[in-house]
C-alpha cells in the first residue's frame, strides 16, 4: 500500500495505494467512468503511457488513465490456444500449467459520456462494450471461483461474462473493486482450476516472464519475454487534473502486452502467477516491448480484502511530498540530493501527530533507504496499516528521527 505521491514536478500524498493515471493522445478515445484520485506523481516519462483497458466501443471508449487502451471493435475470437502434454520447452510448459486458469472477460451495458467518466457534458452517452482478461485464483466456499482482474476492465460494466479455455461463456458478478490499485474481483458459480501463486518478492531481472490474456479479443494468447525491471513507477499525465496517481512498485516486462491483455496473467517458467498485466508504455497504443504488471503479492492482498470486506484499507502516513532532485535540493538548501521532501502534512494524520513538518527531507523508513517519493510510498505500503515506523529525516540541515504509526487513508482523500 502507499501514500499519494508526486515526483519532482508536483506534490503527492504518502499513504495509500496509487490510483490509475490518464493520458490522452491523438489516437486515443475517451475513457470510461472512474473515481477521482487525490494523488499526483512525477511526470518522469516523456513518451505516451497507453494503458490496455477493456475495449469500450466507439469514440466514447477510452484509455484508462495511462492504462492499457480500451479496445474498440475487436476481431472475433480466432480460436483458443491450447498447450497440452509434457514438454521441455519452458514457455509451453508454463502455458500448459496456467492457461486453464486464465479467462477472457467481456463487459457490456452501462454508459460513458454525458458528463460522466471525465467527458464533457456535451459528449453523447454511449453504451460500454469491451473485453479484457482475468485469472482464477481462489475457490469460493460452497462452490464457484473468484477471478482477479483490473478495475479498469470492469468499471462501468452492467454485465460481465467470462470465457475460460474451452469456450463456455459464464455469467460473472462483481465482488469488489479498488481503483487505487486497479484491482477487482469477480465471481462465477462454476469451478475453474485456480492458478498457483509465486512470491513476487523473489523475482529477479532477467527471469522468464509469460503473458497470457486476450489481446485485441484473441482469447488465451501467449507471449513471452523476461522481467525487464522491478519496482517501476508510472506517473500520470501532466494534463490529468483529476488527482489520478501512478502505479508504484510494478513489474516491467518485454513480453508482448496489448489492448485486451489487461487483468490477465504474467507467469514464471513454472506457470505460477507473478503479476496481473495492467499497462503498456507505448507511442502507438500497442506493444512497444515495455509492459507493466501489478505484483502478485499486492494483487492478492487487495483481492483478499475485497472478498472479505468489500473494500481496501490503504496505508497512510499523511504527508504531501515530492521527490528530491539536485535542483530542488539546491533551491531548498537541503543537505541531501535524494529522498522525499515534505510539502505539507495532512491534519490529524499520523505524520502530524509525530511532528513531521513541511520541508522535512525523509531519507529512510526503518531500514529502507528512501531515494524518492515512490520509495517512501512503497515502504509505507510494505509496512502496512498499524505498523509503527521510524523515519530518518533532515530538518533545517540537521539529522533527526520521528516515530509514527501508519494509519488508514481517509475515504475523502
Amino acid at each position: 500500500m502507499s501514500d499519494d505521491v508526486t515526483g519532482p514536478q508536483g506534490p503527492s500524498t504518502a499513504g495509500d495505494h496509487p490510483s490509475s493515471p490518464r493520458e490522452q493522445a491523438p489516437s486515443e478515445v475517451p475513457r470510461a467512468q472512474r473515481q477521482g484520485r487525490t494523488v499526483l506523481v512525477a511526470a518522469l516519462l516523456s513518451l505516451l503511457v497507453a494503458f490496455v483497458v477493456a475495449a469500450f466501443a466507439g469514440a466514447a471508449a477510452g484509455f484508462f488513465g495511462a492504462r492499457l487502451a480500451l479496445d474498440g471493435a475487436t476481431p472475433q475470437n480466432a480460436g483458443t490456444v491450447r498447450v497440452t502434454g509434457q514438454t521441455d520447452e519452458p514457455v509451453a510448459a508454463a502455458a500448459s500449467a496456467a492457461l486453464p486458469s486464465v479467462v477472457n472477460i467481456d463487459i457490456s451495458g452501462g454508459e460513458t459520456g454525458g458528463g460522466s467518466s471525465g467527458l464533457p457534458k456535451s459528449h453523447p452517452s454511449v453504451p460500454v462494450q469491451g473485453n479484457g482478461s482475468g485469472v482464477a485464483f481462489r475457490k469460493v466456499s460452497g462452490g464457484g471461483t473468484y477471478i482477479i482482474t483490473n478495475n479498469h476492465v470492469i468499471e462501468s460494466a452492467a454485465k460481465i461474462t467470462v470465457t475460460p479455455v474451452g469456450g463456455q461463456r459464464l455469467k460473472a458478478t462483481l465482488v469488489g473493486a479498488d481503483p487505487d490499485t486497479d484491482i477487482a474481483v469477480v465471481k462465477i458459480d462454476t469451478a475453474l482450476p485456480t492458478i498457483a501463486l509465486a512470491d513476487s518478492k523473489k523475482l529477479a531481472v532477467g527471469d522468464l516472464a509469460i503473458a497470457i490474456g486476450s489481446p485485441f479479443g484473441l482469447e488465451h494468447s501467449v507471449t513471452s519475454g523476461v522481467i525487464s525491471a522491478l519496482n517501476r513507477s508510472l506517473p500520470p499525465s501532466a494534463a490529468d487534473a483529476s488527482g489520478t496517481a501512478s502505479l508504484v512498485d510494478v513489474i516491467q516486462t518485454d513480453a508482448a502486452i496489448n489492448p485486451g491483455n489487461s487483468g490477465g496473467a504474467l507467469v514464471d517458467r513454472s506457470g505460477k502467477l507473478i503479476g496481473i498485466n495492467s499497462a503498456i508504455f507505448s507511442s502507438s497504443g500497442s506493444n512497444d516491448g515495455i509492459g507493466f504488471a501489478i505484483p502478485v503479492n499486492m494483487a492478492v492482498e487487495v483481492a483478499g480484502q475485497l472478498i472479505t470486506t468489500g473494500k481496501v484499507q490503504h496505508p497512510f502516513l499523511g504527508i504531501v511530498g515530492q521527490t528530491i532532485t539536485e535542483s530542488s535540493a539546491q533551491q531548498k538548501k537541503l543537505p541531501v540530493t535524494e529522498g522525499a521532501l515534505v510539502i505539507s502534512v495532512v491534519k490529524s494524520s499520523g505524520a502530524e501527530k509525530a511532528g513531521i513538518k513541511a520541508n522535512d527531507a525523509i531519507v529512510q523508513l526503518d531500514s529502507t533507504r528512501i531515494r524518492s517519493m515512490e520509495d517512501l510510498i512503497g515502504a509505507v505500503r510494505e509496512a502496512g496499516v498499524g505498523k509503527t515506523v521510524t523515519l530518518k529525516l533532515y530538518r533545517n540541515g540537521k539529522e533527526t528521527t520521528a516515530r509514527m504509526t501508519v494509519g488508514v487513508k481517509p475515504s475523502n482523500l
